[in-house]
């Protein structure tokens, strides 16, 4: 049963997903199993039957795969997993890619490239420009493969309106890829990307938001814990902000807020996560060692507190940050790397402020 608590966005890539991961294998079947009973009536006498076969079990690998994702891709909450969501799409893109080809060469017609339009569009619903893209290339790169490889079973007869056929064919096909792509690409902007600031990022820092925060935390454990990568969290406070926000008022308090949050987020990696934790609390990801996260939390604390922030014409707010660092250490858990960041902060407050603790030794 899904989550009711699901964003409208989730609640749509969760559908899309279900969808998808069983549709593609069942068309797979279909196309296989109706090949299979042409060959079988009579209809399609000429099929080699090992290639029959061998495409029926292949097919059956298909619906497999498609099990596998569908089982596998959601925690205990509903939620759809980031790294599945993508993993599944472009194995999906790619069994799709293998079937038009597979049934290229065992259907003993010339139009079928006509359809490949239709492959491409069911990859249109998750709205991902490089994934319909890459679909986009994989086919027309196939259809020109095929034509080359197979003209006599793939091209159409030779005649006078040979070349107006093939042209006709290679912008028909060119048109329809580009339609796809462009509905992708309006749709990812103006829909999928308008949800998603709205569900997942802070309206006033721009910020990822504490509901978002889950997925990249338990992503970065859970390639910490194959110990190939390393993560730090680092708590951050804005010091006496209460103190900015009596003196000058929450507009002021706001801008505060504002600017520290931007200096904070362009002062990290692209790879990196910048979320607002709660008031004037953020909380950062570093896909980084402790060392090199205690410098990077040292350069962030020297960049806010070297300059006050203006507010308005007449108004600059000194601004300072207190920062506690948790390193990833195997065992550990989500909560516990928390628990400890926020400990090294509270030391850090109450022994001077504006300053870097990584141990509370």
């Amino acid at each position: 049963m899904e989550n009711s608590n699901l964003s409208a966005l989730d609640a749509y890539m969760n559908r899309v997903y279900r969808i998808i991961v069983i549709i593609i294998p069942v068309f797979c079947l279909c196309a296989s199993t109706s090949i299979t009973i042409l060959h079988y009536v009579g209809w399609y006498p000429d099929i080699n039957e090992a290639w029959m076969w061998a495409f029926d079990l292949s097919d059956v690998i298909y619906f497999a795969i498609g099990i596998y994702f569908l089982k596998t891709g959601f925690s205990e909450e509903g939620i759809l997993y980031p790294h599945k969501l993508k993993v599944t799409k472009y194995t999906m893109a790619i069994i799709l890619i293998i079937q038009w080809n597979d049934i290229s060469y065992i259907w003993p017609f010339t139009d079928f490239w006509a359809y490949t339009n239709l492959f491409v569009m069911v990859m249109v619903f998750f709205f991902d420009v490089r994934l319909v893209a890459f679909s986009t290339v994989g086919f027309v790169a196939s259809m020109l493969i095929s034509w080359a490889i197979r003209p006599d079973m793939l091209l159409p007869y030779a005649g006078e309106y040979f070349y107006a056929n093939m042209a006709f064919r290679f912008i028909g096909t060119v048109l329809m890829m580009f339609s796809l792509n462009v509905i992708t690409y309006f749709g990812s902007h103006y829909l999928v990307e308008e949800l998603e600031k709205h569900v997942n990022y802070d309206t006033l820092t721009h910020l990822l938001n504490r509901r978002s925060m889950d997925n990249y935390l338990n992503e970065a454990y859970r390639q910490a814990s194959t110990g190939k990568t390393t993560f730090c969290l680092l708590m951050m406070d804005i010091d006496d902000f209460k103190r900015v926000n009596d003196t000058y008022g929450h507009d002021c308090g706001d801008e505060v807020l504002r600017s520290v949050a931007h200096i904070v987020s362009t002062g990290v990696k692209k790879d990196d996560s910048v979320f607002r934790w709660g008031g004037e609390e953020i909380l950062v990801l570093l896909k980084t060692d402790l060392s090199r996260a205690e410098a990077a939390a040292e350069r962030i604390r020297f960049d806010v507190a070297k300059d006050p922030i203006k507010y308005q014409e007449d108004i600059e707010v000194p601004v300072t940050i207190t920062i506690g660092i948790s390193p990833y250490v195997a065992g550990t858990t989500i909560k516990k790397m928390m628990e400890d960041a926020d400990a090294k902060l509270y030391v850090g407050k109450h022994n001077g402020k504006n300053q870097v603790v990584s141990s509370l030794e």
